[in-house]
């Protein structure tokens, strides 16, 4: 492993720390890279990495050198940072990882993991002189990391109770801290409803920011096998598909016209509406409902939350009507278990409950047993995520894993060595 990205490893993948003034020093020692581009800023609570990624792909089918960054990764680091759908090099981001601790030093300052990969994307996106940058924030909005950008449009997708320890414990909270990535005379695309959507048109009002709204400016009409038309100010694009699965994301990929029209419109970028029916179709993001057997379907998602195992169970009952899912699940020390078994529960057979090795803010195994008993045919545990896949596998019925984004990570290792034929 290149050196700079083992001593990221150090840094503790978990660790947060709020505010803005470290990650802003440490860009303006290495030349502010972060303010010599426009970006897309995309936040919300579910949804924001499948609407970052189709906006990019939108950007990049138009003809823009388009940086991606998205997060958490499910087996590298390198997977958070992309230009034109092409992952970073480990070289590349080591060297870049480098110039950022150098700048720490100088500076006499310690960042977080996110925050020295949210820098060293800036430092990457500048030396392959982009155009335009799509940013997804981390957790929240106003203090995350990526909040030191020069937002194009701000996009806010959806708010739902997450993060509660450091967002705050009500929607209209949440949807203030997401609303922190909207600029003076800005332009904001959102999806929000209820609590959220005031706290959004708020804080788009006092900030003099066009507020594009789900409902009010922009529409989608749901058709059959995921595809959708949208209408909007200014474009009317009938029979849109999208490559992502889930009854959820025609509405993920609307947001993402939605911001692209915006930008079109208002921001001087010139979008070809024939690229977005292409851009959509080819489209691809890891974790969303993806399927790795389609035989007897093994899924794996990465809804963590209520809300998004809502999204998930309606996509299950829209891709395999009348059938029970056998679940596999691991979840973090900070997550709603009975929410999101009971939301589950609709479609649910079979709980095998595993852990996160390595992960020191997991829930261990039994705690999450605990809360979800009731809600399944059965329910066992499997302290490996090796054992517990194969014991998700050797039901031999419809299954999917969920829970937490470092849960697929490692059944993404499991599924490679099971490729390889290696199985140590």
């Amino acid at each position: 492993m290149e050196p700079n990205i083992r001593k990221l490893d150090l840094a503790g993948l978990h660790d947060v720390k709020p505010g803005l003034e470290r990650i802003a020093a440490v860009l303006k020692k290495l030349g502010s890279p972060n303010e010599k581009r426009d970006c897309v800023a995309v936040a919300g609570t579910n949804g924001k990495g499948s609407v970052a990624a189709a906006v990019a792909a939108i950007l990049e089918a138009s003809g823009y050198r388009t940086g991606l960054f998205t997060s958490p990764h499910l087996r590298s680091v390198t997977e958070r940072i992309k230009v034109n759908g092409t992952e970073v090099a480990a070289r590349e981001l080591d060297r870049s990882l480098g110039a950022v601790f150098d700048a720490c030093e100088a500076l006499g300052t310690d960042l977080s993991y996110f925050e020295l990969v949210t820098a060293a994307c800036f430092l990457h996106f500048e030396s392959e002189k982009t155009d335009i940058d799509v940013l997804e924030t981390g957790m929240g909005g106003r203090w995350d990391a990526t909040n030191v950008c020069l937002p194009a449009v701000s996009v806010i997708t959806n708010v739902s109770l997450d993060h509660t320890e450091y967002l705050g414990d009500t929607v209209a909270r949440i949807a203030a801290e997401k609303a922190g990535i909207i600029r003076k005379n800005g332009l904001v695309a959102t999806a929000c409803e209820g609590d959220a959507l005031r706290v959004v048109e708020e804080a788009s009002s006092e900030n003099s920011a066009k507020c594009y709204r789900a409902g009010r400016d922009f529409f989608h009409e749901k058709k059959p096998n995921l595809g959708f038309d949208y209408s909007g100010e200014r474009w009317t694009l009938a029979g849109l598909e999208t490559s992502l699965a889930g009854a959820h994301q025609a509405r993920n990929a609307a947001t993402a016209v939605a911001a692209a029209e915006l930008l079109d419109g208002y921001a001087g970028y010139e979008i070809d509406p024939g690229s977005i029916r292409r851009a959509l179709r080819e489209v691809r993001l890891e974790g969303r409902m993806e399927y790795v057997r389609t035989d007897v379907p093994v899924i794996l998602d990465g809804a963590h939350n209520p809300a998004a195992a809502e999204s998930l169970v309606e996509s299950l009952e829209f891709h395999h009507p009348e059938t029970k899912f056998n679940f596999l699940i691991a979840m973090l020390g900070t997550k709603d278990v009975e929410g999101f078994t009971r939301a589950l529960s609709r479609v649910s057979g079979k709980l095998v409950v595993t852990g996160l090795p390595g992960n020191e803010t997991a829930r261990t195994a039994e705690e999450i047993l605990n809360l979800a008993r009731g809600r399944f045919d059965s329910a066992e545990i499997a302290e490996d995520p090796r054992d517990a896949y194969e014991k998700l596998l050797g039901y031999g019925e419809p299954a999917c894993a969920c829970g937490s984004l470092y849960l697929l990570g490692h059944l993404k290792d499991i599924i490679e060595d099971e490729k390889t034929g290696d199985s140590d």
